[in-house]
């Protein structure tokens, strides 16, 4: 199910400026692979806030191949990007990419399952970016709140999950739990007096939380 129509979201990334060759090998590789990364919309608005930001320091949850840290890392030089991911193959290709992007002094990557990591983080983060298990959004969400800054902001991915989040009933039984435990932080994120949250229909859904 489309959240944006796909002519939309064709157009919107025809508009996209020519990108530095690391990049767009990174997205062939996703694409072949079947790595799941984010698309250039939201890629560009995830640019855009962190331009706004200027976080100093940003934890990511869910590196995948690196190719979101680098995006916030050229939008803001300065910042220090924690990133966790669990997959041992993308961890190692992440590193790869990184170093080759010459961002791994403000990049540390940690290979690990993200509920264990975020047990032993003691950092504090102006900024943190969700794009791991949606199953797992509240688990993570607990886990690391207290670790975000006042005024901070929590960017959480794939919020809509293919749409099936915004449905009454959901005819896909495998994705029941999930669509369930998203429509659960959801409620969580925008009924809480510590944050204002808004959702971006932008490709699958994105949640934007300001820490008051």
């Amino acid at each position: 199910m489309e959240i944006v129509a796909n002519y939309v979201s064709e157009y919107i990334r025809s508009l996209e400026q020519s990108k530095e060759p690391i990049l767009i090998e990174m997205e062939e590789y996703a694409s072949i692979n079947k790595v799941p990364i984010i698309e250039v919309e939201v890629a560009r608005f995830l640019e855009f806030l962190v331009m706004l930001k200027n976080p100093k320091r940003i934890l990511e949850i869910g590196t995948a191949i690196g190719y979101s840290s680098i995006i916030m890392n050229r939008a803001y030089p300065d910042s220090i990007i924690t990133t966790i991911e669990i997959d041992e193959k993308n961890f190692l290709k992440a590193k790869e990419f990184i170093k080759r992007a010459g961002c791994e002094k403000n990049i540390d990557l940690i290979y690990a399952d993200a509920n264990d990591a975020l047990d032993f983080i003691t950092d504090e983060y102006d900024m943190i970016f969700m794009d791991a298990a949606k199953g797992q959004y509240i688990s993570f969400f607990e886990k690391s709140i207290e670790r975000l800054n006042h005024r901070g902001i929590l960017v959480s991915d794939n919020i809509l999950f293919r749409g099936l989040v915004a449905k009454e009933k959901n005819n896909i039984r495998r994705k029941n739990t999930i669509v369930k435990r998203l429509k659960e932080f959801l409620k969580i994120i925008t009924n809480s007096d510590k944050f204002s949250t808004t959702i971006i229909p932008i490709d699958d859904g994105m949640a934007i939380c300001y820490k008051k």
